[in-house]
């Protein structure tokens, strides 16, 4: 299969290229300088997807596209609005007449759990939506870009992706506050619960996408739920430190916690990395220093 993947040196795009390299015709985007050469990969293709796409850079003909790139400024806002829109939206657009053009038959995005409205329910893929931000409207905006495509469309909702490479984000941020002994302000308590994936099961999670008949929306989550205090006692517990907690009144209520049955029915994917192996992997990469692979999806 030929396949262009965006945001190849981001977080989870860094994982997926090295799992679907070798095995499918990759080319990878990258927004900065193409990193080094990666065996069973086509090519880096250099592009901001911020800006206006030249088509003349994306391969000719392909199978599917997996857009996995977000904007750099996601945390940024109201700032960096422009950016979040142009990458998670504008791109999208443009991603999707170049794969019409080139041929393909599906089109994979990521997206998030942030599009839905909170509840204390575990939520299904047709639950309500409600983004509480800008990032999070524009990637529901994305997935509304797709409709009426033609190709088959897989969306990805990861909830809170994490794992070893990860320096921003809500885990990898809880790792570095506890390892550095800072503040952590909790609102409301225990505060929000969720059930984080990490990033191999995201990725297992692309590459089944990449095999399915299925079409339409599919939650990717982890196998456990945990509350953010919750997290951080594991963090200090695995990290063998105090973390220093305090909690605020939290505005409005509810989780985010995916339900992944259509993961596991139509997609085959059962999450299986646990919360304390996860974050043990994640705190001992911490440590070591490893090589900052971006922000996730």
């Amino acid at each position: 299969m030929r396949i262009l993947i965006t945001g190849g040196t981001g977080f989870v795009g860094s994982h997926a290229v090295r799992a679907l390299a070798g095995s499918h015709e990759l080319f990878a985007t990258t927004r900065g300088q193409a990193p080094a050469e990666l065996e069973g990969l086509a090519e880096w293709i250099e592009v901001d997807l911020a800006a206006r796409i030249d088509p003349s850079k994306l391969p000719v003909r392909l199978d599917a596209v997996v857009h996995l790139a977000q904007s750099s400024r996601y945390a940024d806002l109201p700032a960096g609005a422009e950016d979040v829109i142009a990458v998670n939206l504008e791109a999208t657009r443009q991603l999707l007449a170049h794969a019409l053009r080139a041929g393909a038959e599906r089109f994979l995005l990521a997206s998030t759990g942030g599009v839905y409205a909170r509840s204390p329910e575990p939520l299904a893929e047709d639950a309500p939506l409600a983004p509480q931000n800008a990032y999070f409207a524009s990637k529901l905006d994305a997935e509304r870009a797709l409709l009426d495509s033609g190709l088959q469309r897989v969306i990805l909702r990861p909830f809170f992706v994490y794992g070893a490479g990860q320096r921003r984000m809500l885990i990898a941020g809880l790792i570095r506050r506890v390892l550095e002994a800072e503040p952590i302000v909790i609102a409301g308590e225990p505060g929000l619960r969720s059930n984080p994936v990490h990033v191999a099961d995201a990725v297992a999670a692309i590459e089944a996408g990449l095999r399915t008949d299925a079409d339409g929306a599919f939650n990717v989550g982890g196998p456990e739920v945990a509350s953010i205090s919750q997290l951080v006692a594991t963090i200090g517990e695995l990290a063998a430190r105090e973390p220093r907690l305090s909690n605020v009144e939290a505005d409005g209520g509810g989780d985010l916690i995916a339900d992944v049955s259509r993961l596991r029915g139509e997609l085959g994917v059962s999450p299986r990395i646990g919360l304390r192996d996860g974050l043990r992997e994640a705190i001992r990469d911490w440590r070591s220093g490893g090589d900052d692979l971006g922000s996730s999806v």
